[in-house]
């Protein structure tokens, strides 16, 4: 297995705060991948354990949503809610990290792009014989999880403040 160029590795947001050796460790349990346009690499409601850096490319992120089709019927439909550049040295499924959790969310290639893929298995052994690159990383997890969580906190008021308006005209 060939290992991942540790500058690249560096304009992750989520290896901030790591040395040059550091970086050379992490390369060792990271894999590249090549997906085409269109593939499926993480499907909602399936359980997962690995996650993923996009190096290049674009994914889009969807959610299935239950939609009210007549008074008595609901369905359900997905919707993208996200897109991810990987201009932008963005990852996901970052979760799968912390045991073998259902996937939130349905991630598909836009367009062809070229993953790097993180085990979770592998991310622990490294963690147990280098503690501070765990601690490091998921430090780095948590910030970004923090992050999103505002944005989605802030989203929550936003759309409760238009229905309660909608609710009342």
């Amino acid at each position: 297995m060939k290992s991942v160029d540790r500058k690249l590795l560096g304009l992750f947001s989520l290896f901030k705060g790591l040395s040059a050796q550091e970086l050379d460790l992490v390369s060792r349990i990271i894999t590249a991948k090549d997906v085409s346009p269109g593939t499926v690499i993480i499907s909602e409601g399936e359980i997962g354990d690995e996650m993923y850096l996009l190096a290049e490319g674009t994914v889009d992120i969807h959610k299935t949503l239950t939609v009210v089709t007549s008074k008595q019927e609901f369905g359900t439909k997905e919707r993208t809610f996200i897109r991810l550049s990987g201009e932008n040295h963005l990852f996901f499924g970052e979760l799968a990290l912390f045991g073998g959790r259902e996937r939130s969310a349905t991630v598909q290639a836009a367009n062809k792009c070229n993953l790097l893929v993180i085990k979770a298995d592998d991310f622990l052994k490294l963690c147990e014989n280098e503690p501070r690159i765990g601690y490091v990383v998921i430090t780095n997890i948590a910030l970004n999880l923090a992050t999103n969580l505002r944005k989605t906190n802030e989203d929550v008021i936003k759309l409760t403040t238009a229905l309660s308006l909608a609710l009342q005209g």
